[in-house]
């Protein structure tokens, strides 16, 4: 088996904290420390959006990205139509022009919210896909346009980061008067009176192109490719790749066998952190390392703002030399995927 382990918010583990040191110094990890004693590190730069990273690390072409929107459609077994525009939509909150940041609402009051859109603008279909998101479709095709990310929106001006292009009337009047319909909303009526910030603007991104289908990675590289765990946030776009997303790790795995397992180390202190990375290899990295030839270990620093990841190469024979003559990001898979 070969098998690549993503771990969320694991470049944290080596972030020197004076006077305590890097808290990967301060872990009992036996398992990972054996891993060590014949392995390559190597620093690479993700991309903003953990989709769209893992997409280009698994050898897809950046350009053939479908958006989120497609993805989450694919996952919640939405069939596509060709003739219309899907987006993602975040629940945001402003004052006046300026965006604060997401809302923190429950799937429950995003569905009343957006039920409260459609009322006011019958342009589009929706379903709810998470806590303050729905996932939106409008009949005909949009010219596209690299709509910001939430997270890139705080602390601006929205009006600043909406399209010029024409095509976008629809999209820009829902957007621009949401605060409008949202504002004496009861659910932020509510929020206002316990001092919490309201659900009172709608922000669309992540805009699909019409691209067609892609190669499952299980076609691409001939091996039956797993995902673990089904709770991970990327699962979704597991399943999108062809991967197999499963409850629990394989047993006995086959050799011709790609796992990808994802981690999630997000900690509130440096304490819970240890912790977290200690569980791990107990509970997980024992398992990879008695079941693979081949493990790739990306600490990446949970995406958005933070592109900083390093990787951990087993067995480090010979990536020296990879390093030397194959770009950085293209390292993972040439490793993984290669018959040597």
């Amino acid at each position: 088996m070969t098998s690549f382990v993503s771990i969320d918010e694991g470049y944290s583990l080596f972030l020197k904290h004076t006077p305590f040191g890097q808290p990967i110094e301060k872990c009992n990890t036996r398992n990972f420390k054996q891993l060590q004693e014949n392995c390559f590190w190597v620093r690479i730069n993700t991309e903003n959006i953990a989709e769209m990273h893992y997409f280009k690390t698994f050898q897809y072409p950046i350009k053939k990205f479908p958006g989120l929107s497609i993805i989450k459609a694919y996952a919640k077994g939405i069939e596509i139509n060709d003739e219309c525009s899907y987006f993602l939509a975040n629940f945001m909150t402003i004052d006046e022009t300026r965006v604060i940041g997401n809302a923190d609402i429950s799937e429950e009051e995003t569905k009343m919210l957006a039920e409260e859109i459609v009322k006011s603008f019958d342009y589009f279909e929706f379903t709810v896909v998470g806590r303050g998101q729905i996932l939106a479709w409008f009949p005909g095709k949009y010219p596209f346009f690299e709509w910001k990310f939430p997270f890139e929106l705080t602390d601006l001006d929205y009006t600043s980061c909406l399209p010029d292009q024409g095509g976008f009337k629809t999209l820009i009047r829902v957007i621009s008067n949401s605060w409008r319909t949202l504002k004496d909303h009861p659910v932020n009526r509510v929020k206002i009176d316990l001092g919490e910030n309201p659900a009172n603007f709608l922000w669309f991104h992540s805009q699909n192109k019409h691209i067609g289908n892609i190669e499952p990675l299980s076609e691409k590289i001939k091996k039956t490719t797993i995902f673990w765990p089904n709770t991970s946030a990327l699962s979704d776009f597991a399943k999108y790749l062809g991967f197999k997303v499963v409850e629990n790790p394989p047993i006995n795995p086959e050799e011709n066998t790609f796992l990808w397992v994802d981690i999630d180390l997000k900690s509130e202190d440096i304490i819970g952190l240890i912790k977290k990375w200690e569980s791990a290899d107990s509970r997980i990295i024992l398992q990879i390392t008695e079941s693979s030839k081949k493990i790739v270990m990306e600490f990446n620093g949970g995406f958005n703002f933070n592109r900083k990841a390093v990787y951990l190469f087993y067995p480090g024979q010979n990536i020296g030399f990879l390093k030397r003559i194959i770009k950085p990001g293209n390292l993972p898979a040439r490793f993984l995927f290669s018959n040597g």
